[in-house]
């Protein structure tokens, strides 16, 4: 279950690693030539192009260092995660945290997770790791989980600690808050590559059959009883999709295409999603 995660464009990095990168050093990707004067270095010079170079002169090649990332995940525990139907929200948010620590250890990179609600979550907190063991008991962690939190406050909380150089943030969440406070974050998150991981389970769909039904906010744990007759029903699956609707326009706006995950963890659909956006 790896995670084959890839990125649009070049990183600034001095550690070596699996990633394309804008620093030159002892890779094996060839980025151009360069004077021997420029770069003395004996080992990389270029018989062919010295001696069909028309003045004489010596003639070294350049090479790209791939270098190591630094990647964050974003764990939305707020009450609407706390749903448990055919697949888990905690389980798949588990899954995923494991699956990116492994791929994380064998790419050489560093995995960091903040868990929130209306709060950071210390338990749910892991500093930034090259080892996977960590994230695996944080994982066990959430695979037990009840999430009960409100809102998404400490999530805003966790973009300001997210160092200063570029990094691949996963966002997860099933973003069933307040449009504007998904704007904030990602407006927060402007400096970093980001894949917001949308879960959902289609057993929070509408009830299709009419009679009484018992609706929960799922955010803020109200409960009420509504009769649920045809025309309810509409306009409950018309508010429904314009939500989705609203949810997609906010992430294009900001540049961002969602991988979504309604059938549990796949990592066949997430390594499709880097394959064909990236």
């Amino acid at each position: 279950m790896e995670i084959n995660y890839r990125l649009p464009g070049r990183i600034d990095g001095h550690r070596p690693g699996a990633h394309k990168s804008r620093g030159t050093g002892e890779g094996f990707v060839f980025r151009h030539l360069a004077p021997f004067l420029a770069r003395p270095d004996p080992r990389r010079l270029d018989l062919r192009a010295s001696l069909a170079d028309p003045f004489g002169g010596l003639k070294v090649r350049i090479q790209e260092q791939p270098a190591t990332l630094k990647i964050y995940a974003l764990l939305d525990l707020s009450g609407s995660m706390a749903f448990r139907g055919e697949f888990p929200k905690p389980v798949v948010m588990a899954d995923f945290t494991e699956a990116l620590a492994i791929s994380a250890h064998k790419n050489g990179d560093s995995l960091g997770v903040f868990g929130a609600a209306e709060r950071l979550l210390p338990e749910f907190c892991l500093g930034p790791t090259r080892w996977p063991e960590s994230a695996r008991v944080l994982a066990g962690r959430l695979r037990s989980a009840l999430p009960r939190g409100v809102g998404c406050r400490g999530m805003l909380t966790a973009v300001r600690r997210l160092p200063a150089r570029t990094c691949l943030v996963f966002l997860i969440s099933d973003f069933h808050m307040p449009l504007s406070q998904i704007r904030e974050l990602l407006a927060g998150l402007s400096g970093h590559w980001v894949v917001p991981v949308v879960i959902w389970d289609e057993g929070e769909k509408i009830p299709s059959a009419p009679g009484i039904a018992r609706l929960i906010d799922a955010e803020e744990g109200g409960e009420r009883l509504l009769l649920i007759r045809s025309g309810l029903r509409e306009r409950l699956a018309q508010n429904l999709n314009q939500r989705k609707e609203r949810l997609g326009e906010v992430f294009r706006q900001q540049g961002y295409r969602p991988l979504i995950l309604d059938r549990g963890f796949s990592a066949a659909t997430i390594n499709r999603y880097f394959h064909e956006f990236h």
